[in-house]
């Protein structure tokens, strides 16, 4: 056996920074996982006895660590107010109503601020993003960064931690100000083009531009983002950077036509990338396309061959290096993971359906990591990718000919209105595409983890055949949920309650929860997505629940039902309960008028039971008008333990309930009202000999839910409390043979 050692390293430069990221990942995340994964790029490389890839894994290891060190960010008080100079980034401001939010940076790192306007005045001072390319003086505070609030949910104090900023900075009063310098002027042109688009275009067309031209994402971005997300082509907006290359290749094209040395086209080519970094927003996809180009075009000069993957490893090295932290983001996952997926196939025919196998491949590929990132599969994603293309080549060079026009005076009234509707009628095709997503449920990172490298073996020994493997035995590990479960969401100040048999044969969700309105000026008036787009269907999503057998509305309050249509429009529902007369209350009667063909909505009788599997009885109300003391009354009993949910039923109705039931017992007891006093009658408390009550309140709630006089009942009665502002969801679950349930806390995760 020969002992010569192997210093080539073409098509190699990737290992050792796999392998340092994966150490870096298991320090960052506490993740043994990540050891493991770097052990076996470790492994390889010493195996073929590359010392120059050894060498550079220790090199590549020393500096991301030493960088990490660098960046790490300093604790910061809590609610405590600070005097201090904010940075304000102009170009990420945002106004919704009466709040600013924006991005800027303080002494010790970089924030998410906000401030509550005063006045109108001061709303159209803020309108003007350019004019806010400032440092200001103010009184502030941090605010207490959330933890998680449900399973499947936003992960706030991961995401901080994941983009290097110290939280959101809630501004009291703006003391002083003075105009930023250096490269805040970059930042400054970016948010005029921004002011000039927004002024210049209807709302739908200027969302596009703003997306696709300067990498802006407006609020009204959100309306469109679950179309393209949907179809699986939400990367031309956010992770492609195809519209960066398009631009570049453009602005080179120019330079080439001049007479310029070398020397002068080189110096002039970087300062326009540099320049396009900031004007395209420095994303993760915007740095990785422009540092990609700009290596080709300084390696294409010098006549240097490097194949492509290595000059894609150098890239996330520089990325790294940057920022240490870039593979725990989501933007950086997609953007780096999709492009390595695209690198790896050799295939150089570039024939249409060759381009419609490439891209099905890296959806393939990728399947694993959106099921655990987006909870579900656009099962036509690769194929729209490649016809669509073609409509995304297309109309950002139009999109650049009509700002010109417009920039020249040109009328273009005509032009916009034919986009325009071009745009609504690509949207309503994609539309159609909605029925073809495949909600997969979350599955566990070490699942993924095993799934993706094993497609990436399939591919490298060409078994393309078997490709479809791993991603369809991770589909079938979600369909096998031997678990049964009661979960109360946290929604805020509103109610939701999930139940599930085993393998979601049936899900009952009982309310929505939804947002309380308060009248204010017009000007102050906030838009808000539905909040069970993040709270409910996440983790409905995430638990990989397809279709909602019953959903029950207890009564016609909006914190209870008022994303009762969100949740029926986003995942299919069979049947809408509501309470005897519960039909004249005109929130449900609204609601009836707009439910799909698929959904049917009826009266519950008392006493009356619906389910099979899990078997849910009504107890009130005999009739009602769907107001909270004719609030539905719903009890089920799992595995022996008994769950009473009684909406927002007062003391009397309560009271009711002993003399229609005396021998009723409950185990664990959904509060009435949030935990107000107008509910938990001490007398039905002691009756029913209650274990466990939840109080479903919002954190920091206007209405000081739960009343102390809750909380004295339910201590004189031995009653162990748990509230969603403190614990979060609250989950109990039993597994096939158990009895008895694992208790879930949101709080401990």
């Amino acid at each position: 056996m020969s002992n010569r050692k192997d210093y080539s390293w073409k098509n190699q430069l990737l290992f050792p920074l796999l392998c340092a990221s994966s150490f870096l990942h298991a320090w960052l995340l506490q993740q043994p996982i990540f050891i493991l994964i770097g052990c076996y790029f470790l492994g390889i490389i010493c195996c073929k006895k590359q010392v120059t890839l050894v060498l550079l894994a220790v090199f590549c290891s020393f500096f991301v660590f030493l960088r990490a060190q660098q960046t790490k960010l300093p604790p910061v008080p809590i609610e405590k107010e600070l005097v201090t100079k904010v940075h304000i980034f102009p170009d990420t401001i945002q106004l919704n109503g009466d709040l600013v939010n924006f991005e800027g940076s303080l002494s010790q790192g970089n924030i998410k601020g906000q401030y509550k306007l005063a006045t109108e005045q001061e709303k159209n001072q803020w309108k003007i993003r350019k004019n806010w390319s400032k440092i200001i003086k103010v009184k502030g505070s941090f605010r207490e960064i959330e933890q998680l609030r449900n399973q499947h949910g936003f992960h706030a104090q991961r995401f901080y931690f994941s983009t290097n900023q110290l939280g959101v900075f809630v501004i009291d009063e703006i003391i002083f100000e003075k105009d930023a310098s250096g490269f805040a002027v970059l930042r400054k042109i970016r948010a005029s083009c921004i002011d000039w688009l927004e002024e210049n275009f209807p709302e739908k067309i200027s969302t596009y531009f703003l997306a696709l031209l300067v990498g802006y994402k407006s609020r009204d971005f959100h309306e469109i983002q679950d179309i393209y997300s949907s179809s699986g082509i939400l990367h031309f907006f956010t992770i492609s950077g195809s519209h960066v290359y398009l631009f570049y290749g453009w602005f080179l094209q120019l330079l080439r036509r001049t007479r310029l040395t070398f020397n002068e086209f080189s110096l002039i080519s970087c300062i326009g990338i540099f320049f396009g970094i900031f004007l395209f927003g420095q994303e993760v996809s915007v740095l990785r396309a422009s540092f990609l180009y700009l290596l080709n075009l300084f390696f294409k000069e010098r006549q240097i061959h490097l194949s492509r993957m290595d000059r894609f490893s150098i890239v996330l090295f520089v990325l790294l290096l940057l920022d240490p932290k870039t593979l725990l983001q989501l933007s950086g996952i997609l953007s780096l993971g999709m492009s390595w997926f695209i690198l790896i196939q050799n295939d150089g025919d570039n024939h249409f359906f060759a381009q419609l196998w490439r891209s099905q491949v890296v959806s393939v590929l990728a399947a694993p990591i959106f099921m655990y990132t987006f909870f579900e599969l656009p099962l036509l994603g690769g194929i729209l990718t490649t016809v669509c293309g073609s409509f995304f080549t297309i109309f950002l060079p139009f999109s650049l000919f009509l700002c010109g026009l417009t920039l020249l005076g040109v009328p273009v009234s005509g032009l916009t209105n034919l986009l325009l509707y071009f745009i609504q009628g690509f949207e309503g095709l994609l539309r159609l595409t909605k029925s073809l997503v495949w909600v997969t449920g979350q599955p566990a990172m070490f699942s993924v983890v095993v799934a993706v490298i094993s497609s990436l073996l399939l591919y490298h020994y060409h078994r393309k055949w078997l490709l479809f493997l791993p991603t369809f035995i991770l589909i079938g590990s979600q369909l096998l949920s031997f678990e049964t479960s009661v979960s109360f969401v946290d929604v805020g100040q509103g109610d939701s309650t999930v139940i599930q048999s085993p393998f979601k044969k049936e899900v009952y969700v009982i309310d929505t929860g939804g947002r309380l309105s308060f009248e204010q000026e017009a000007w102050q008036q906030r838009t808000y997505r539905s909040g069970a787009e993040y709270t409910l269907l996440p983790f409905l999503k995430g638990e990989g629940v397809r279709q909602i057998d019953g959903l029950f509305l207890t009564h016609g309050d909006a914190d209870h039902l008022g994303d009762a249509a969100k949740v029926i429009e986003k995942i299919p529902v069979k049947w809408v309960y509501v309470g005897k007369g519960s039909l004249q209350h005109p929130s449900i009667q609204r609601l009836a008028k707009h439910l799909p063909k698929r959904t049917k909505i009826r009266e519950v009788e008392m006493n009356e039971i619906i389910g099979k599997r899990v078997s849910l009885q009504v107890l009130a109300p005999k009739f009602g008008k769907g107001e909270n003391e004719d609030s539905l009354v719903l009890t089920t009993k799992i595995r022996g333990m008994r769950f009473l949910m009684t909406g927002d039923l007062g003391k009397e109705g309560e009271r009711k309930l002993l003399k229609d039931y005396p021998n009723l017992k409950v185990d664990v007891m959904k509060l009435g009202h949030h935990g107000s006093k107008t509910s938990t009658d001490y007398q039905f408390i002691a009756q029913i000999q209650l274990k466990e009550g939840i109080i479903s309140c919002g954190k920091n709630n206007r209405f000081n839910h739960p009343h102390p006089e809750v909380l004295e009942t339910l201590t004189a009665n031995h009653v162990r409390v748990f509230r969603t502002d403190q614990s979060g969801m609250v989950r109990y679950l039993w597994g096939i043979k158990e009895q008895q349930p694992r208790l879930w806390l949101a709080k401990d995760y």
